[in-house]
């Protein structure tokens, strides 16, 4: 016999989408609110609440926002060996996006912009755009494989192709952040991009 309530979608609590993503529930929430992951479904004692099918499938597909993101020596490793930007889940910057481009902030002002053609994750409870391939698994970080026990690293890995160039890019950039495309798209036209804050690029909805 089936009730009502059977036919309702399974839903997530703030907590326990907090939990999956390795971020604070306030945390969580606000990205939920400036567009960055996946919108609530309703509000429980003041608390966003998600359709669980919706906030886990919002991490299989690229999204309209791009990342920015410093240009370090193991950046620039992982880069030249096989095309892609790879960062732990617990950096609390770019770990959970899914941009359609990266820009890789170079030290003194420039900047090298890539399409992203897939997102995987590993060792995570969230998806990435697609399974992570058997060569993504044996990359090697501190001369280990990316998916080596006995206790592997929660990673994302962005895989990418280059698409151009800016010239100059202001401030300087420390650590990853969140960018418009558009913004991106008009600085490979004018050669200057300004970074703008988060509030400025994705104000919050609520």
């Amino acid at each position: 016999m089936t009730t009502w309530f059977d036919d309702m979608p399974e839903v997530i609590t703030r907590a326990d989408f907090a939990a999956l993503t390795g971020r604070p529930p306030r945390s969580i929430e606000l990205l939920a609110y400036r567009g960055l992951v996946a919108d609530p479904a309703f509000r429980n004692r003041n608390k966003a609440v998600w359709n669980e099918e919706a906030a886990l499938g919002w991490f299989r597909s690229l999204h309209d926002h791009a990342v920015i993101v410093p240009a370090t020596e193991q950046a620039k490793l992982d880069l030249a060996a096989h095309r892609a930007y790879i960062c732990p889940l617990d950096s609390k910057y770019v770990a959970l996006a899914r941009p359609r481009m990266l820009v890789m902030y170079q030290r003194g002002g420039s900047g090298t912009v890539f399409g992203v053609e897939a997102v995987e994750t590993l060792n995570q409870e969230i998806d990435g755009t697609r399974s992570p391939s058997p060569q993504t698994r044996q990359i090697l970080r501190d001369g280990k494989p990316l998916d080596g026990d006995p206790f592997p690293g929660r990673w994302t890995v962005f895989h990418l192709k280059e698409a151009g160039t800016i010239g100059r890019i202001t401030p300087a950039i420390q650590q990853g952040r969140y960018l418009r495309v558009d913004d991106v798209l008009d600085a490979m036209t004018s050669d200057h991009l300004s970074v703008p804050t988060l509030d400025e690029a994705f104000p919050s909805r609520k």
